[in-house]
């Protein structure tokens, strides 16, 4: 085995001290000619010298680690906002470590203080808590970004779909299209941001006509698409009766979980009942008919929080504030 080489190898071979050795890996050029600076290149380069990452965070009091905590790590949308997240952190030297709360507030704080305890220097999360408050033994100057969802009072910048704005646009869309109820399925609010943001912007747009809303909650969505036996219990009772119907499924687990369910029960659409949606996975204009849906962007969501957070921790003034990032509503041919 080879024996690992130290800092004070690649200091006798380039014939200056330890100290100024660390002073180079830790980037603190002062004082230090570029010839000696050129020779401790030469030298790691020869030796193939990889400082531990423990080891240079002790030095320079940074761990060059950036954390990142998933509500669920199986959703194909979180996936797509975590490859936005390091679209941009894989040009940079920092090392990511990326956890998963299962939708489990407990699980949510032993991933945030395990972060912590790594001394990483910023976090990337999409919480799942109700208020601020249930974070509150988060440092008060950690570089933090919310992403997706946000809680309140608002402690750290986030950033999320303009989920009021295309949901009100659908609403109108909807009532436009003389429908008289709609059937929003969706996991139980709560304090969910996005979910009360479409939830609020439906309304506003229902607010001048005459439409009824009725709330169908499901069980949380851990898959593609949802398999809720319950869903029909809940909803056949709209289905068949005279009121011109249309169901808004919040999420894209339970659109296409709607889609399988209302071909097996050889219910057309639009004609018996319409359909629309949030589309986590940009899939709804393969279906027949297209599917009147709100295509978000997940990986520029990602984008945005990367850059929020790499200028925090460099130091700049970020305004805590909602940035929106924008969606797309694809007006097809489901009502």
């Amino acid at each position: 085995m080879n024996k690992k080489v130290t800092i004070s190898d690649i200091a006798n071979l380039s014939g200056v001290s330890k100290t100024t050795i660390s002073r180079y890996l830790n980037g603190k050029y002062e004082g230090m000619s570029e010839a000696t600076r050129n020779r401790i290149q030469e030298v790691i380069e020869e030796l193939d010298y990889r400082p531990s990452r423990q080891a240079r965070a002790l030095k320079s009091q940074y761990s060059s680690i950036i954390g990142i905590v998933v509500a669920d790590i199986s959703n194909s949308y979180t996936s797509r906002m975590i490859k936005g997240v390091m679209d941009r952190l894989n040009s940079t030297d920092y090392h990511t470590i990326i956890m998963d709360s299962d939708l489990n507030t407990k699980r949510e704080a032993n991933n945030i203080k395990k972060l912590i305890d790594e001394q990483v220097d910023g976090i990337v999360i999409q919480p799942i808590g109700e208020s601020s408050l249930e974070y509150d033994f988060i440092p008060s100057g950690m570089s933090l970004v919310q992403i997706d969802r946000y809680v309140e009072p608002l402690k750290w910048p986030a950033v999320v779909s303009d989920n009021f704005l295309q949901s009100q646009n659908l609403g109108r869309i909807i009532a436009e299209n003389d429908y008289k109820r709609v059937i929003i399925l969706t996991p139980e609010i709560k304090n969910v941001s996005p979910r009360i943001n479409r939830y609020k912007g439906l309304q506003n747009g229902l607010a001048d006509y005459d439409v009824e809303v009725i709330i169908v909650t499901t069980n949380e969505i851990k898959d593609i698409v949802a398999r809720d036996i319950d869903i029909w219990d809940q909803m056949k009772q709209y289905i068949y009766d005279d009121v011109k119907t249309v169901l808004y499924a919040f999420n894209g687990g339970l659109l296409y979980g709607l889609i399988r369910l209302l071909k097996e029960k050889n219910i057309p659409v639009p004609d018996k009942i319409g359909l629309v949606g949030y589309d986590d996975g940009a899939l709804t204009d393969l279906f027949n008919p297209e599917i009147t849906s709100i295509e978000q962007n997940p990986v520029e969501i990602g984008h945005k929080a990367a850059d929020i957070l790499l200028n925090s921790m460099a130091g700049k003034d970020i305004p805590i504030d909602l940035y929106c990032i924008d969606s797309k509503l694809n007006n097809r041919k489901s009502l």
